[in-house]
């Protein structure tokens, strides 16, 4: 039984980059598998494309790269036969696709939430609802190419840094970067202190491109500052300034080999195709390219709290916290969805979209700073039988956490006045200015044991979203770069026709 199992398509990399190119894709793979052995791993390569390779695992063939449902399909065959404990996708969207799934969040810019998180459930792909695959079960990663280019050089180099990776001390790691926009100082403060134990961290402004480049020597990353569609840059923020906090080319020039990176910036993972932009990399092509180890980030629209810490705060910073309790990259993901997940109000739909879109980039099986057991050196020790034990835990556990969890379920067609006005008076006080027009609601709906109990006790939940783009005066909008806004979102849970519990996001 194989312990890793690599998964791409066959056909779509011949596509993208040649036959030799896909010859030296394989050759690199070869290379990452002897090194796994090494490791303790067996690891295997599975051609999603191929019938026969799929008729051993009960799957069917994917006949297009586009075919998320086909491919989504394949990776649970896959699961299902072998039960690996590492999932790894092999290169971007363009060989193996993100899953479109549907925007929990109706009235932001997003059209939909392009997500792994589906390869990481074993909920089968019957609804494009992110809600269905809350129950995270399994390790995944992605090793990601650039999207659109003809070369494989970038996607060999991120093999090859895989095979060649040796764990380091967690002290290499406490050393740290991090940065805030200057508007989000007091939540990123409080991540800061969670992940780290202390408060070094840099402010945008007055910090910023071209001098942060020098910054960046520490092993762990933590950034929370605006990002923006198909761009290759973080910003900043003070009152109606924007100016650059870092680009793709200040990664490039200060990133260290081995460096782990958490982004809470709208888009921080959009893989998008450097020929849009000039030939600028996604910021986390970049970090990659420059010898990062993992990279994790949004597809697309994030939030968070100004002031306090939620969301995609949350999620990154429990990221970071694993790996430096010693999990493997992967694990680390893992348990934060599902910390996430259990820890949060999952009817809240902003939590929904942060679960769906953050994604991690990177060979999940590598350890970055391993824990060492006590007793490590005994011989009796068998890793891989403790690694098989953690998953049954964590397989148990990611279905536990949904099942005790609600969702927002169908949308509230009309909800009532009575709702409409409190929910209204109490955004007022928190300085939302949005009217009825921005208001959504939705029933909440539960997993297994928490549908129980709300028919048990005869509760009647819904959510209610509140979503706005404060108005600007034109002179100080145009001071924005392009696909950057300030969207706030304001939650409001009610049970029966009281508002229990409130929450306010902003854009990040």
């Amino acid at each position: 039984m194989s312990d890793k199992m690599l998964i791409t398509n066959c056909a779509a990399l011949k596509k993208k980059y040649g036959a030799q190119g896909f010859q030296d894709v394989r050759k690199a793979i070869t290379a990452l598998i002897a090194a796994d052995k090494q490791r303790g791993l067996t690891t295997q390569l599975v051609d999603i494309a191929d019938a026969a390779q799929m008729k051993k695992f009960k799957g069917s063939a994917v006949s297009s790269a586009k075919n998320e449902r086909q491919a989504k399909n394949a990776v649970d065959a896959i699961h299902a036969a072998v039960k690996p404990d590492y999932l790894v996708i092999l290169d971007g969207p363009d060989v193996v696709p993100h899953l479109a799934l549907d925007n929990p969040i109706p009235k932001d810019d997003d059209p939909d939430v392009p997500s792994d998180l589906p390869y990481a459930s074993d909920a089968p792909f019957t609804r494009r609802d992110p809600a269905h695959y809350a129950a995270v079960t399994r390790v995944v990663g992605r090793i990601p190419g650039i999207t659109g280019a003809n070369t494989a050089a970038f996607l060999i180099k991120q093999i090859n840094a895989a095979a060649a990776f040796k764990p380091r001390k967690r002290d290499d790691y406490l050393p740290n970067f991090a940065i805030s926009a200057e508007v989000w100082e007091k939540s990123t403060a409080l991540s800061v202190e969670n992940i780290f134990g202390n408060d070094k961290m840099r402010i945008c402004p007055p910090t910023g491109t071209p001098a942060v480049a020098k910054m960046l020597s520490g092993l762990s990353h933590f950034i929370n500052c605006h990002g923006a569609g198909v761009d290759p840059q973080f910003y900043g923020q003070r009152g109606d300034q924007f100016p650059v906090a870092m680009t793709s080319d200040d990664v490039a020039k200060g990133t260290k080999r081995n460096t782990i990176v958490a982004a809470e910036c709208c888009y921080g993972a959009q893989l998008f195709d450097p020929s849009w932009t000039g030939g600028k990399l996604p910021i986390s092509n970049a970090y990659l390219g420059a010898g990062a180890v993992a990279f994790l980030g949004s597809t697309n629209i994030a939030y968070g709290p100004a002031e306090e810490n939620g969301a995609a705060d949350l999620l990154t910073q429990y990221f970071l916290i694993n790996i430096l309790a010693g999990a493997s990259l992967g694990r680390a993901c893992l348990e934060a969805r599902q910390k996430f997940v259990l820890g949060e109000k999952m009817e809240d739909p902003v939590n929904v979209k942060t679960l769906a879109q953050f994604i991690l980039l990177a060979d999940p099986s590598l350890h970055t700073c391993p824990a060492a057991a006590p007793d490590s050196k005994s011989a009796a020790i068998d890793p891989g039988a403790a690694r098989a034990t953690r998953r049954v835990f964590l397989a148990a556990a990611g279905k536990a956490a949904a099942d005790s969890s609600g969702f927002p379920g169908q949308k509230v067609a009309r909800p009532s006045k009575k709702v409409q006005t409190l929910v209204q008076k109490i955004a007022r006080q928190r300085g939302f200015r949005a009217g009825s027009k921005d208001l959504d609601a939705f029933h909440v709906v539960g997993g297994e044991n928490y549908g129980k109990e709300l028919k048990a006790r005869g509760v009647e939940q819904k959510v209610v979203t509140l979503t706005e783009e404060p108005k600007v005066a034109s002179k100080r909008a145009k001071r924005r770069p392009k696909g950057v806004r300030l969207t706030r979102i304001f939650v409001a849970h009610v049970h029966d026709s009281r508002v229990i519990e409130v929450a306010d996001y902003v854009r990040r």
